[in-house]
């Protein structure tokens, strides 16, 4: 971004997501390639849309078979990895919210890892079958980003990480994310939904260059 602008005028693209969500892992590498794409041009931030926050009931065999489907399609579609054994694991609670928690622990203990630590979280999942509701798995992968997993677990279970977590579900309401992934542009005051729910990347970067194109050309890369 060219010096010419100030801080009112940076975009910020947000970036609605929960890293136990199917779509959202199948879209890590069209949202990782958008963000070097535009970067210097407007500002990242993620939030964390709580898919089942709070969780208590273990998952029952129907929701099992629902949640493999879109595992399917979503391996199908993006070619991202699975380990299908998840679905041996008996009474597994399906609580996003640890795994949020973690997301946000990040964003305050190394926030330029905070994306790096929800792709490690999504991969840890999803391709090695982890246990990621557990807040010793979390720290473990917070610790491949230079965080000793003393300091991670205290600060993840502080009531302020709890806190701001919860605020974060909160804009994800308020931003009427229904769907994840979802992706904004706040330009200023305003509000401009980009995508809700899965896109490919070229179809995604040209529908994001379209939208810029309309609110603040002269920051498309290369402006």
């Amino acid at each position: 971004m060219t010096q010419k602008h100030d801080l009112l005028d940076i975009i910020h693209l947000i970036y609605v997501m929960d890293p136990m969500c199917s779509w959202c892992y199948g879209f890590a590498p069209v949202v990782k390639r958008l963000v070097e794409e535009h970067q210097g041009n407007m500002q990242f931030k993620m939030v964390m849309g709580g898919l089942r926050p709070g969780t208590e009931k273990p998952l029952e065999p129907q929701m099992k078979e629902t949640i493999k489907q879109h595992w399917q399609d979503v391996e199908k579609i993006t070619e991202q990895p699975f380990d299908y054994n998840f679905f041996e694991r008996e009474d597994f609670v399906y609580d996003t919210e640890p795994a949020c928690q973690s997301v946000v622990t990040m964003r305050y203990l190394a926030p330029e890892k905070e994306l790096e630590m929800a792709e490690a979280v999504q991969h840890a999942f999803y391709a090695k079958n982890n246990d990621v509701t557990r807040p010793e798995v979390l720290a473990s992968i917070a610790y491949q980003f230079g965080v000793e997993e003393e300091a991670f677990l205290e600060k993840f279970n502080s009531d302020e990480i709890k806190e701001k977590t919860k605020q974060d579900f909160t804009i994800a309401r308020h931003l009427q994310a229904t769907a994840f992934p979802s992706l904004y542009l706040l330009n200023g005051t305003s509000i401009h939904l980009i995508s809700r729910g899965y896109r490919p990347y070229d179809g995604m970067k040209a529908h994001l260059e379209r939208v810029i194109q309309q609110i603040a050309p002269d920051q498309l890369p290369g402006s």
